[in-house]
């Protein structure tokens, strides 16, 4: 990955899941206080938008944030664009999915332990080398308020959670040591794209078919 000998003293974040809700609430507001932003999506129309927003103050980009080595890719392209800055990595891609454990397909499981948590894992681990060499860096990732305890109906969408709230408690204290620093949000109910095939999850009565 590349990195500038003099980083630009220009500020820069990178955001995943930066084309709706929570992420695109971020860009516009990191791009209002003057900072560089990169955002990446996998949804192309929401990343042409994005992009044309950002006009010369960004760069956005499609990404599956799953595939690592196009993950590894846009990051490079991010270094490359911000002098070797990396100010602020938002890992905060996620999805949804909801009903009783027992009755969701195993591939809804598997895809929600890749986005929400592994794709997380990844994104950290690659953009390591970018928050070590930039002083004061914050690595922030997306949990939720259903990190605080597990509930029903949400089950494994709130391990995920679960998981990214314990990493980031974890790497708080590993990352110290080298100058950088890590936190999580846990926000509670918020009118993204992602809410309606997650909540309201059934009441355990209407789930049992009560």
């Amino acid at each position: 990955m590349p990195n500038a000998a003099e980083p630009s003293p220009r500020r820069a974040i990178f955001i995943t899941g930066a084309g709706s809700g929570i992420g695109l609430a971020t860009a516009r507001r990191f791009r209002r206080e003057g900072w560089f932003v990169g955002g990446v999506d996998r949804n192309p129309t929401a990343v042409a938008a994005l992009s044309a927003e950002l006009a010369d103050d960004g760069l956005a980009a499609v990404l599956d944030v799953t595939d690592r080595e196009a993950f590894r890719a846009a990051l490079d392209r991010f270094a490359a664009a911000s002098g070797g800055r990396l100010d602020v990595l938002f890992n905060n891609a996620g999805i949804g999915g909801g009903g009783p454990f027992v009755d969701m397909a195993w591939e809804e499981v598997r895809a929600l332990v890749e986005i929400n948590l592994v794709a997380v894992l990844s994104g950290i681990h690659l953009a390591w080398p970018l928050l070590k060499a930039t002083p004061g860096s914050l690595c922030v990732s997306t949990s939720s308020s259903s990190a605080i305890y597990g509930m029903a109906n949400i089950a494994v969408y709130s391990a995920t959670k679960h998981a990214v709230k314990g990493l980031t408690e974890a790497l708080a204290v590993e990352f110290a040591a080298h100058g950088v620093r890590a936190a999580d949000t846990l926000p509670g109910v918020i009118d993204t794209p992602l809410i309606p095939a997650t909540w309201p999850p059934p009441s355990p009565s209407r789930a049992r078919g009560a």
